[in-house]
């Protein structure tokens, strides 16, 4: 692979490309991957190449494809929106959008890459993101990797029939550094 950005020991994180889009495509039409990521509408390839090229067009937004390494196949997608170059702040954003790779430590791994990149890379210090309250198995990898809980976004969300809450989860600089000397 000739465009690698950040290589870890499993994935690859790599500028998005021509292809990409129908991984993006069908995983969000997948009903399983919807219901994990709160997704309503269905989309297609033109919906999908607008919203890529909008996103890579941003100056406040880094747009990455997740290649699994031993296959060389994107796998997912993983992102910093709404960057604030002043407050050096950005939000996170992850999604594996191949069944395939759940529970196989792909998304620990590149939220790793991430949050280094993040913060020894754009020099960011504070990242945050939104998880779903009942999400247990995201919350614990973001636990463990050191983001705290900061607060509850009350019926964020319509799921189901019913209003759902997410949780603000940040992590700051200073504490990612201490924890990852631990």
């Amino acid at each position: 692979m000739n465009n690698q950005f950040i290589v870890g020991e499993k994935v690859i994180l790599r500028p998005c490309e021509p292809g990409d889009e129908l991984l993006f495509m069908q995983g969000e039409n997948d009903p399983e991957i919807r219901e994990t990521l709160f997704l309503a509408y269905p989309v297609n390839l033109t919906l999908i190449k607008e919203r890529l090229e909008s996103q890579i067009k941003s100056r406040d937004t880094v747009l990455l494809s997740i290649i699994e390494k031993s296959s060389n196949n994107p796998v997912g997608q993983t992102a910093y929106f709404r960057i604030d170059y002043i407050s050096r702040s950005a939000i996170f954003y992850l999604a594996l959008l191949d069944k395939s790779v759940w529970s196989k430590g792909y998304g620990t791994e590149t939220t790793q890459l991430m949050i280094d990149y993040g913060f020894n890379t754009l020099n960011l210090n504070r990242i945050q993101l939104h998880v779903f309250s009942d999400n247990l198995p995201a919350i614990k990898i973001y636990e463990k990797i050191g983001f705290v809980k900061e607060g509850v976004l009350r019926e964020a969300m319509y799921h189901h029939g019913k209003y759902c809450d997410f949780l603000v989860m940040g992590l700051l600089k200073r504490e990612w550094q201490a924890h990852s000397n631990m």
